[in-house]
């Protein structure tokens, strides 16, 4: 008996035919509506999923950064504010509410989203790093008395007090505040807020401390390369740096690289000319590449201009920020101001824009405000001793 003859068959290669999910991707406007229903992981899973895909979905350079500014945001910053942000007692005492949830989870379009300035994934504005978020609330307990907000400074684990406009309205530099909308519950309101780097900024809830609240929209626009947070404050009564203020104090003091002479020349160069050499910081290579100046631009970083502006993820942020805790802890004390190469340090450099802190030295501000201090109780001590 003869062998039996298999069926011909028609690939569908050799049909000149793809398959009917390849063809689709290749059409680039349905392309972008399957992305927008998916998250980054299930985009680059797809991708990577075959050949035929990866070349359906990244036929050229520059195609996934495009891409990625398409798709759902993840929820990744509010998973990592949940696992820094810690609420205090006060939270379930008092029966508060919590709004911290994603554009995604939520389903709030009125959330914005933006691609992340570094990752170029799409973040919503829960997700990015603030400066000051808002995200607690505690019902008043007469209808009459205005309710009480909280929140945290970036990602420091402290949960703060956070003031409204309408708490301070009494004060006549606030009196427009009687005319703006009063704060509200985020978590029942779908329409409240975001108030975000607004309001005025208060003491970690169970810090037993002394201080004044500080207005959020005028510290986060103070020039930073000619005022040190240290030393800056609306009120001076409780020393400096404000209580209130040293979360964020420590991140931007944290910024600058103290240079000797010699280093602080180099500079001009780029941080990659410095030695011994420092990490790479990624965000400097775009704004020093190819620079060939004989003296380094003026810093005048703010935290608005390099926090809020920049529209950043909480991920990327967290990286930045231990990179520059790292060369900060690497560092001497502040007082003795020595230089990475060993030699004495009279030049700070910001390490957000790799600019020129000029900024009066913290000493003396202080030694100014001390002799104030001691000019203006010198009368009454007097009087005292007659």
């Amino acid at each position: 008996m003869g062998s039996r003859k298999k069926p011909a068959t028609v690939t569908r290669k050799k049909a000149g035919l793809a398959c009917p999910l390849v063809q689709t991707l290749r059409q680039y406007g349905l392309l972008e509506t399957i992305v927008s229903c998916l998250a980054p992981s299930d985009l680059l899973s797809l991708a990577l999923s075959c050949k035929a895909t990866y070349r359906a979905i990244l036929p050229r350079t520059g195609s996934l950064e495009n891409l990625l500014g398409k798709t759902l945001c993840c929820g990744s910053g509010i998973a990592l504010r949940q696992r820094v942000h810690i609420k205090s007692s006060f939270f379930y005492q008092f029966k508060c509410t919590e709004f911290a949830q994603c554009r995604t989870a939520s389903g709030r379009h009125s959330i914005e989203s933006r691609s992340c300035v570094n990752c170029k994934v799409t973040t919503c504005d829960e997700c990015r790093i603030h400066c000051v978020y808002q995200s607690i609330y505690e019902a008043p307990t007469d209808p009459g008395d205005l309710p009480n907000f909280s929140g945290f400074v970036m990602l420091d684990p402290f949960e703060v007090g956070i003031l409204s406009p309408h708490h301070l309205a009494s004060e006549p530099e606030l009196s427009e505040a009687a005319s703006l909308p009063k704060w509200q519950d985020r978590a029942s309101d779908p329409a409240a807020g975001p108030y975000h780097d607004q309001g005025f900024l208060d003491l970690p809830l169970q810090f037993e401390q002394s201080g004044t609240p500080q207005k959020i929209s005028d510290v986060i626009d103070v020039d930073l390369g000619y005022n040190s947070l240290k030393t800056w404050s609306g009120t001076s009564q409780f020393g400096f740096p404000a209580p209130v203020l040293r979360s964020l104090c420590n991140v931007t003091e944290q910024r600058k690289l103290f240079l000797c002479d010699c280093c602080f020349t180099d500079a001009s160069k780029g941080y990659k000319a410095l030695k011994p050499e420092l990490p790479n910081l990624s965000w400097l290579d775009r704004q020093t590449e190819g620079s060939a100046k004989k003296t380094l631009k003026k810093c005048h970083c703010s935290l608005r201009s390099q926090i809020l502006d920049r529209w950043q993820c909480t991920k990327c942020y967290a990286k930045e920020q231990s990179t520059i805790e790292n060369i900060h802890s690497m560092a001497p004390e502040p007082e003795y101001q020595e230089c990475r190469c060993g030699q004495p340090a009279n030049k700070p450099v910001c390490m957000w824009c790799w600019g020129e802190v000029a900024e009066r030295s913290d000493a003396i501000e202080q030694a100014t405000f001390a002799d104030d201090l001691s000019v203006n109780e010198e009368p009454e001590d007097y009087i005292q001793e007659e």
